[in-house]
C-alpha cells in the first residue's frame, strides 16, 4: 500500500511539471467548462447545472482514455515502464496508481469548476455533493479501466490512437455528453445504455433534475462498478511492461470477455431504465 501511495504522488508531481499534461489536466477542462456554461447554457444558472454533469463526464473521458490508456501505451513504447518492471511492483499496483493520480487531479479541477460555477454563474446547489462525488468516482474508475484494458491489448501507439479516438467519439456522441441524452433518437439511447459514460450522465441527471436518492440509482451504479471491476481485473492480468511483448490472439479474446457482462448489463438496463 505504501508503494501504491508513493507511485500515485510521484505521478501527480510529474503531471504538474509537464506542460502538455498541465494543459490537458487543468487548462483544457476549465476552457471546456466556459464553452459549455457561457455558450451552450448562455450563462443561465439552471442550464449550467444541467451541463455540469456532461462536463465532468468529458473530463473523465479524456483522463481515462488518453491520460490513462494512451499514456500507458506511450510509456511502454518508450521503455519508461522497464524500470518499474525491475522492482517488486505488480501490474495492478502500477495501473491503480496511474488511475488514482488522474482521478485526484481531475477531482481537484472538478472542485475548481464547481466553485467557478457557483461564484460566476450562480449555479444552484446540487441535491447532494456526496452523491455527485460517488457518481463521478465510480464513472471515472469505469472509464479508466476501459482505457487500461484497451492499452493492454494494443501493440503500438499508432493502432492505440485510432482505437482510443474511436472510443472517445462513440462515448461522446452516444452518452449524452455532447447532445442531451433525452434528445437522442431511441436507437441511440438504447445503444448508449451499454456505455459507462451514459450511466454516469443518467445518474447525474436523475440526481439534479429529480433529486433521486443515491440508493434508487443502483442500476446505473451497479453497471459502473461491474464494468470497472471486470475491466480492471482482466486489464491487470493482461498488462505488459515491455514493448517487445506482443498481445496474442488469445489475450485479445480474453479482453473481450470483460465486455460481455457489459453487454448483458446494457440489455438489462435497457429493460429497466427504458421505462423510467
Amino acid at each position: 500500500m505504501k508503494a501504491l501511495f508513493k507511485l500515485t504522488w510521484n505521478a501527480i508531481k510529474i503531471a504538474w511539471r509537464t506542460p502538455i499534461a498541465f494543459f490537458f489536466v487543468l487548462l483544457f477542462p476549465i476552457g471546456l467548462f466556459f464553452v459549455y456554461a457561457g455558450i451552450f447554457a448562455h450563462g443561465r444558472p439552471d442550464v449550467v447545472l444541467l451541463y455540469f454533469g456532461p462536463i465532468l463526464t468529458l473530463m473523465a473521458l479524456t483522463n481515462g482514455l488518453f491520460g490513462n490508456g494512451a499514456m500507458t501505451v506511450m510509456m511502454r513504447e518508450r521503455g519508461m515502464l522497464r524500470p518499474y518492471h525491475l522492482t517488486p511492483l505488480t501490474a495492478w499496483q502500477w495501473a491503480l496508481s496511474r488511475m488514482l493520480s488522474n482521478y485526484l487531479l481531475s477531482l481537484a479541477v472538478g472542485a475548481l469548476m464547481y466553485a467557478i460555477a457557483r461564484g460566476v454563474y450562480h449555479m444552484p446547489f446540487p441535491a447532494s455533493l456526496f452523491d455527485l462525488w460517488v457518481i463521478y468516482t465510480l464513472g471515472s474508475f469505469a472509464i479508466a479501466s476501459v482505457g487500461m484494458i484497451v492499452a493492454s491489448i494494443m501493440n503500438n501507439m499508432q493502432e492505440s490512437q485510432i482505437v482510443f479516438q474511436l472510443l472517445f467519439l462513440v462515448f461522446l456522441f452516444f452518452s449524452g455528453a455532447s447532445i442531451r441524452f433525452a434528445h437522442l433518437p431511441p436507437f441511440f439511447r438504447g445503444f448508449g445504455r451499454f456505455l459507462p459514460p451514459t450511466l454516469m450522465i443518467l445518474a447525474y441527471n436523475a440526481l439534479v433534475e429529480h433529486h433521486t436518492p443515491l440508493v434508487r440509482l443502483w442500476p446505473e451504479l451497479l453497471g459502473l462498478v461491474t464494468t470497472g471491476g471486470l475491466c480492471f481485473a482482466i486489464g491487470s492480468l493482461l498488462f505488459r511492461w515491455e514493448k517487445e511483448q506482443r498481445a496474442t490472439r488469445r489475450e485479445r479474446f480474453l479482453a473481450l470477455l470483460a465486455f460481455l457482462p457489459m453487454m448483458a448489463m446494457g440489455i438489462w438496463l435497457n429493460g429497466f431504465l427504458g421505462s423510467r
